[in-house]
């Protein structure tokens, strides 16, 4: 086994056992941080695809779907250099990962709560409602428009899956919603809630590109032949998919 591959070896099965998820994203930043870009592009690539083989691997590659939290620790310039380096040495799976692939396609505008009870309520009661106990009030206010209710609903051990699956498939819905469900290890570990992402049109698509990779292979044909989404994310489904034919 080439050094390489023994440590992207090492730290997907060191990273993939560790149990908090907050542990797990640090030693991602601290691994993009320091190793050199070509080491780092080369350490992207092969979780991405070892997340497709293993429940360790996946877990090792969850922390990396938060990549707005990633990006902000290790810095635009230092992923920039990373995918310079990916796209020198051919590393399609980092390539398809850090590509810029635009701005979603939608409008990011919120309305008042849908509810005249919560519309009633300040920011601050609905907020601190939406962390409470189960209530007519808590139900109410997983339609909220505003993702920082959101948010506070997300953190809620009361939530229930469903409940988080309706809230990933609202439409419409602003952008930091989704960035929210990313931010929620409990949930967006979940084949649903991923799905659920995944074919929101108004999802942001660097978000949905990194969720493929956890996708089932049905799933991904799918989404590789669904005409309402984004072409990033067609081709992105379709270029994983190639991945197991290699």
């Amino acid at each position: 086994m080439r050094p390489r591959e023994e440590f992207a070896g090492g730290f997907s099965q060191k990273v993939g056992r560790i149990l908090p998820h907050s542990v797990r994203q640090s030693l991602w930043c601290e691994a993009l941080s320091t190793l050199l870009p070509s080491d780092a592009a080369f350490l992207i690539d092969y979780c991405a695809r070892q997340a497709r083989v293993s429940a360790e691997g996946k877990a090792a590659y969850l922390p990396l779907v938060d990549f707005r939290a990633v990006k902000a620790r290790v810095g635009g310039a230092r992923l920039y250099s990373i995918l310079e380096m990916a796209r020198r040495e051919d590393f399609s799976a980092c390539l398809l990962l850090l590509e810029d692939h635009g701005p979603r396609n939608a409008p990011d505008r919120l309305g008042p709560p849908p509810d005249p009870i919560c519309e009633n309520m300040s920011l601050g009661h609905r907020k601190a409602a939406a962390r409470g106990v189960r209530s007519p009030v808590l139900e109410r206010l997983l339609k909220d428009p505003d993702p920082r209710v959101v948010r506070e609903a997300l953190r809620n051990p009361r939530l229930r899956e469903e409940e988080v699956v309706a809230i990933a498939s609202r439409r419409p819905s602003p952008e930091e919603l989704f960035h929210n469900l990313a931010a929620a290890p409990e949930w967006i570990k979940r084949g649903a809630v991923q799905r659920a992402v995944v074919f929101n049109p108004y999802a942001p698509v660097t978000l949905v590109v990194f969720l493929l990779v956890c996708l089932a292979s049905q799933t991904l044909d799918e989404a590789a032949n669904a005409n309402g989404l984004p072409d990033a994310v067609r081709w992105g489904a379709r270029e994983i998919l190639s991945w197991e034919r290699l």
